[in-house]
């Protein structure tokens, strides 16, 4: 162990002291934490929802599920899954520490981000303590953590954290280990897709194709989803939720956070005037806008509270504030009465505010509140479809009233008797042999202990509220209301002012196909991304709206990640014309950059936005006009666009235009840069190996050339070394050399040039006929 490794534990140590946090975690025999000895992370970072637990410390069963497939493979003998030694849980622990109370990152980031990345680090690194890990182990963290996760992002933070915890702190003995890790990833791979496992832009072949395509959603799976949400009639309560929060996330482009997180008080309307008070609809403008008052994420300054919500509003275009209004003001409308449900909890702090503590209520009255299920007795199957459909409607009190009344009267009529789902529901509360040793007490109208065995008439047994609540609170916490406060920069924010509020929960309805009788379910769940991203595929689930509602089989195995209808409408805006600006405005952005990093146009999108006079156009002809194009967005470089702009400013733009019909079909976009000779008749004779050398080339500096080039150099700097290292001394070993330096001399002259001029001014005119040799025949 060394110092630097004792003095980054003592500093866990110290932090946790001074936060009341017992550093001290006792496991069971599989590594994980004794219920009650785990961190509450959520509660720890001052938080709400949702909540997130340390308390894992063995193997990653993922992790180690991947390394026994290879040593399977490999005729080796497969790892058990063990308990992670003291050194790892203590570094586990204390970077946990710092991120709570030194960083101040968010508990979500810690729990994701930070400890399971360590202990897939952990599962890999074997028998090594932390201060013995090498770049092997890393580089065997990074490969497993993109073998279990497609998108790349599991090696992105592994990756991550050996450059900020592990070389920052000084962690490893053989230090730093992220420049070593950092060439590795320039191997090639199956797929790139990760943003540091893969660097650079895939090469776009020709006009059509996107930048970065993959992070936009796929077609298929974007129109089904528009489809379903737009036109499909939701099977459920909570459906009807997930379809009004995709549909404003495809109309505003919200991260899935700021759309399950709205406020139930969203609608905020601008009005516009002149300088004499007059509308500005009068002078042909407009007077009025609709504004969505949300909770902006990524706002916080630096070393700012990660968990204050952030106030902003967001401008809805005219075409779209009918549908935003109408889909916001229904979610608002059936979502009322657990919203006054979970006020009145919230204030009173109690479960059934409606009932006095020492009341005496029927259980076929608590039945539907503690469920949720709106039929507590046995009815015909179209009755009861019949009152499903009708409750469905509108969810509205009056609905629900009226089946609870019918059911009253035909209970007291003896025409028909408590399902078997709500007896089995009360009995298995009053189970003498529960683990929690908490039972329920029934009773009798006069307070009498009694056994549901004993009686026939549910309408004669009674539950004291002071009971209930308190069984509740000890045997089912997990259905218990969410009354937390958030904190806004001015004020708090009860769960209650949420807009998509819902029963935690609901498997009458999610499961069972019923109804859930949200005017009297006392479990009310404040919203989380859980609403959207399980019901996309974008996290493993079992039931996803495609499968749901998909017409055709592979329409039912679609998958959509939520944050590309983000991508999508920020592109869009481009294609369209949006100023960078607006744009940036629209979405919170700090800076125009971050609006172009959702940026996917193809190039022929973005040469559509720029125009030329229709005459010159026309005349041009298309590649003409798309290298005009280019020289006018000062994407193309070189002495071809010198010479025309040298032209333009002495001879005018006719004269310019018609040198650039002439001479456009030697200008070519590569890889490396700008070729400026015709292949009209011959092909390339270097096959697009600019860089070795030749005189057409011009340097440009476009960021995705200059990555093309800084990759090709380590690349051929690395083939030159393994090349030396062999101690062969074949005239071929000589020859491969040779070939790697005078290339890598190209690439390197290429990335000193400045844009605009030639690197091997000098170099052979490749374009001429090459000259007869002595072996030529």
């Amino acid at each position: 162990m060394n110092p630097h490794f004792s003095g980054f534990i003592q500093l866990g140590k110290e932090l946790a002291a001074t936060h009341g946090v017992a550093w001290e975690i006792p496991l069971d025999q599989s590594g994980t934490a004794i219920k009650g000895h785990e961190w509450d992370l959520t509660t720890l970072a001052g938080g709400v929802a949702p909540k997130h637990r340390l308390r894992h410390f063995s193997s990653e069963p993922s992790v180690l599920d991947a390394i026994n497939a290879a040593r399977s493979s490999n005729g080796m003998p497969a790892l058990s899954a063990r308990t992670l030694s003291p050194a790892w849980q203590d570094l586990i622990k204390a970077a946990v520490i710092e991120q709570l109370f030194v960083r101040r990152n968010s508990f979500g980031h810690i729990a994701n981000n930070v400890a399971r990345p360590l202990r897939v680090i952990a599962t890999c690194a074997g028998d090594a303590e932390p201060w013995n890990v090498t770049v092997d182990e890393i580089t065997l963290a990074v490969r497993t953590g993109n073998s279990i996760q497609a998108s790349g992002k599991l090696g992105d933070l592994i990756a991550g954290l050996t450059k900020l915890l592990f070389d920052t702190n000084h962690l490893a003995d053989v230090g730093p280990l992220y420049p070593a890790l950092a060439t590795a990833r320039l191997q090639p791979r199956a797929t790139r897709r990760s943003k540091f496992l893969n660097s650079q832009e895939e090469i776009r072949h020709n006009l059509e194709d996107r930048k970065r395509a993959e992070r936009l959603p796929e077609r298929r799976a974007f129109w089904e989803l528009v489809r379903i949400v737009m036109t499909e009639q939701p099977q459920t309560f909570m459906d009807e939720l997930r379809f009004a929060a995709i549909r404003i996330m495809i109309l505003t482009g919200f991260r899935i956070g700021e759309a399950t997180l709205l406020p139930s008080e969203w609608r905020t309307d601008r009005h516009y005037y002149d300088s004499k008070q007059r509308p500005a609809g009068e002078l042909g403008g407009y007077s009025q806008s609709l504004m969505i008052r949300h909770f902006a994420e990524k706002q916080q300054a630096k070393n700012a509270d990660s968990k204050v919500l952030i106030a902003k509003t967001h401008y809805v275009p005219q075409m779209f504030e009918e549908i935003v209004s109408e889909t916001l003001t229904r979610a608002e409308a059936i979502t009322n009465p657990l919203r006054r449900t979970l006020r009145k909890q919230t204030e009173t702090g109690r479960v059934f505010p409606d009932f006095a503590m020492d009341e005496l209520v029927p259980i076929t009255r608590l039945y539907t509140r503690l469920s949720g299920n709106a039929f507590w007795l046995d009815l015909p199957k179209e009755k009861k479809r019949y009152w499903i459909q009708r409750c469905r409607e509108n969810y509205s009190v009056d609905s629900f009233d009226e089946l609870q009344k019918m059911q009253e009267q035909t209970s007291v009529s003896h025409r028909g008797d408590m399902s078997a789902a709500a007896h089995m529901y009360f009995r298995r509360m009053t189970e003498l042999h529960r683990k929690d040793a908490h039972v329920l007490a029934l009773r009798s109208a006069d307070g009498t202990v009694i056994s549901l065995m004993d009686v026939w008439d549910m309408n004669k047994v009674f539950v004291k509220i002071r009971d209930l609540e308190s069984h509740l609170r000890v045997a089912k916490s997990s259905k218990l209301p969410d009354t937390d406060f958030f904190n806004l920069a001015d004020r708090r924010f009860a769960s209650w002012e949420f807009l998509f509020l819902h029963p935690k929960r609901s498997l009458a309805e999610e499961r069972n196909n019923g109804v859930c009788d949200v005017t009297r379910y006392v479990s009310v769940g404040r919203p989380d991304t859980s609403l959207v991203n399980l019901s996309l595929g974008e996290q493993k689930s079992r039931d996803t709206l495609f499968k749901r509602y998909g017409k055709s089989d592979d329409d039912k195995d679609l998958v959509l990640t939520s944050h590309t209808l983000r991508h999508l409408q920020n592109t869009e805006l481009f294609r369209l014309g949006v100023a960078d600006t607006i744009i940036s405005k629209r979405f919170n952005r700090r800076s125009v950059a971050q609006s172009y990093e959702y940026d996917h146009r193809s190039l022929a999108e973005e040469l559509d936005q720029l125009e030329l006079p229709a005459d010159v156009e026309m005349a041009l002809g298309e590649k003409a006009s798309t290298v005009a194009k280019m020289i006018q967005s000062g994407k193309a470089s070189g002495p071809i666009v010198d010479a025309f702009k040298k032209i333009q400013s002495t001879e005018g733009d006719t004269a310019a235009f018609e040198f650039l019909k002439v001479e456009a079909d030697g200008f070519h976009a590569t890889p490396y840069g700008h070729c400026l000779n015709s292949f009209t008749v011959d092909p390339c004779p270097k096959h697009l190996e600019c860089f070795s050398g030749c005189r057409h080339l011009s340097a440009t500096n476009l960021p995705e050339n200059r990555r093309h080039l800084q990759t090709l150099e380590l690349k051929l700097t690395a083939a030159v070394e393994i090349a030396k290292a062999r101690p062969s001394k074949s005239i071929g070993r000589t020859n491969q050399i040779q070939h790697a330096e005078v290339r890598l001399d190209g690439v390197r002259t290429l990335l000193a040039t400045r844009k605009g001029e030639k690197p091997f001014p000098d170099g052979p005119d490749l374009s001429l006929p090459r000259r007869t040799g002595v072996m030529d025949g």
